[in-house]
């Protein structure tokens, strides 16, 4: 008796020392109870966005974008419940794609049944309810409004309780539905018109339709009534679509096509199913000639869209292979181009390397201290004529791969007229065969010319000249030297006159360098000291810019500018190396 009293006792004291440890728990966790609470909802939030990025990562989903102008696009859609139970069947899904907005709001629906009419409207709620809960759609790409809600009837919602047959269901929830509907909302209606008399179903459901399409929403809307698919045939802003049916193996292949009405196929598939041959020949035998003849017609429809969306991606096929192909010939040209330009370099450059090492074995030849000063300066002015030389041939072998390169391309002048003497005048802008622009006719030396064309000059035969652009400027009668563009030069042997100047006031910097680099060439060939360049005052632009360009000439010994009584800062005086 005292045993089992003592065991009741320690029975007690242990539900007493339970409950203190409780409370003492739940005191401590009261203290920490606003923490706690942050804490669960910082990890709730973080697994849904886990949670989201998973199912975006599995079912290669697409964030989506929101339409300001209401237009529904869904290129690729997928439904992820039946995508995830096909997986694991060792299946595909097939994606769908459809556009709805603007002035077409509605999309009516046909085809047979189990051809995935239903999937379509499940397909489109998901993937909006999702794209506005945060969640990427199952698709390529998604644009969709801001609904204000998406009001489904959708499956048979008969009550024998309710006392409600399967049309009335369909019928209180259409109702429903209208209520609430407004212009921006989703409408996704199954089956409508189902339930009673053909006749009377369909009337009622294009009446329904045309309710929602006052209202201004987006209606998706199966059907199996051809009163229905008429409708959306003839009525501005319903469109006809249609889950297509393999009439060769005589199953679904769950397509959606936009633009088409389907048929039912329903002899079709109830053959499919193993139902009596002679019961199958009986059923078609019993329908009318206007719906066998309509029957006819959506197939051929279904022929013709399938065609086209043949064709169509044939060519887009073929348009790949040709940019692929230009790609490739354009890649190729360049190369080339590169590799002859990197040849020419070298061979300059190994020009210029065996030309310094002849000068230093002539110079160091020289013991005589007297002799060794006029060696050097006679080797340097050596140096500038045969550095001239080598950049004209390397500026004509250019020219020449430039040619080269037109003619790979395909670029050929036409044939050129005969151009009598008179009218090549030096200064003016002639064509010339392999040019595709003007180029400047300098002088003419018995069966050549010599030309200009941008930064290059080089020699070409006359009857390689096809047609005279710009007749040359009229000379001064007082002076001995033609004037082009500011540029005072000889108009005979390209050498710079007496007065030693060129005038480049109006023209851009590039235009100005151009003239000068040339203007610099002519007067260390005539071995003048000095020139002067007459720039102006201007914004100062001008000025900058050709004293950069004088910094970094090689033929440039100093410059400055000219005294304040003779110009000041509106000339440059140039003293050439010696």
């Amino acid at each position: 008796m005292e045993a089992n009293n003592q065991l009741v006792q320690l029975a007690d004291d242990e539900a007493a020392e339970i409950a203190r440890i409780l409370r003492e728990l739940t005191g401590q966790l009261q203290i920490i109870q606003r923490p706690l609470r942050a804490a669960a909802e910082t990890i709730a939030e973080l697994d849904g966005v886990f949670a989201r990025a998973r199912f975006a990562r599995d079912f290669d989903a697409a964030m989506p974008e929101f339409s300001a102008t209401n237009e529904l696009r869904l290129e690729g859609a997928r439904h992820p419940g039946l995508e995830d139970k096909l997986r694991k069947e060792n299946r595909s899904i097939v994606p769908m794609t459809l556009t709805l907005g603007g002035e077409e709001r509605v999309l009516v629906i046909s085809g047979p049944n189990t051809g995935g009419k239903t999937v379509v409207l499940k397909t489109t709620g998901i993937a909006a309810l999702s794209a506005q809960s945060g969640i990427p759609v199952a698709a390529e790409r998604a644009v969709l409004p801001l609904f204000d809600g998406v009001l489904v009837d959708i499956g048979d919602e008969q009550s024998i309780a309710a006392d409600l047959s399967t049309f009335s269901a369909h019928m209180l929830n259409l109702k429903t539905m209208l209520q609430a509907a407004t212009a921006n909302s989703l409408v996704l209606a199954d089956e409508m018109g189902t339930g009673t008399a053909p006749e009377e179903g369909a009337a009622l459901a294009v009446a329904l339709l045309d309710e929602f399409r006052a209202k201004n929403c987006i209606v998706l809307a199966t059907t199996h009534h051809d009163r229905l698919k008429t409708y959306a045939s003839t009525t501005l802003g319903v469109v006809n679509a249609a889950v297509e049916f393999d009439e060769v193996h005589l199953r679904p292949t769950y397509r959606l096509m936009v633009g088409v009405p389907g048929g039912s196929s329903g002899i079709a598939i109830a053959k499919r199913l193993g139902i009596a041959t002679g019961i199958i020949e009986r059923a078609q035998s019993l329908l009318t000639p206007e719906s066998r003849e309509a029957a006819d017609l959506v197939a051929y429809l279904h022929r013709s869209r399938d065609e086209l969306d043949r064709l169509q991606r044939q060519m887009t096929s073929e348009r790949r292979a040709l940019d692929e192909e230009r790609k490739k010939l354009r890649t190729e040209w360049v190369e080339r181009q590169h590799k002859r330009i990197k040849e020419l370099e070298a061979q300059f450059a190994e020009m210029h390397k065996r030309f310094d090492e002849n000068v230093a074995r002539v110079v160091e030849a020289v013991k005589e201290r007297e002799l060794r000063a006029q060696v050097e300066k006679t080797t340097r002015r050596k140096m500038q004529d045969i550095r001239s030389e080598a950049r004209e041939e390397l500026h004509a072998a250019v020219v020449e791969t430039i040619s080269e390169s037109q003619a790979d391309l395909g670029v050929h002048a036409a044939s050129p007229d005969a151009v009598s003497a008179d009218r090549l005048q030096p200064g003016a802008k002639i064509r010339v065969r392999g040019f595709s622009k003007p180029v400047l006719l300098r002088r003419i030396d018995g069966s050549s010319a010599e030309i200009e064309a941008g930064p290059l000059r080089m020699k070409v035969a006359l009857d390689e000249i096809s047609g005279v652009e710009e007749a040359a400027p009229a000379l001064k009668a007082s002076s001995p030297a033609a004037k082009l563009q500011g540029v005072t030069v000889t108009s005979q042997r390209g050498e710079v006159s007496s007065y030693d100047e060129i005038n480049v006031i109006g023209m851009t910097v590039e235009e100005a360098t151009d003239r000068l680099d040339k203007f610099l060439d002519d007067a260390a060939l005539a071995r003048k000291a000095r020139i002067r360049v007459i720039h102006g005052h201007g914004t100062g632009a001008l000025r900058r810019g050709i004293g950069e360009f004088l910094a970094a000439h090689p033929l440039v010994e100093k410059y400055s500018f000219e005294t304040e009584e003779h110009g000041g800062k509106a000339i440059t005086i140039v003293e050439l190396q010696r």
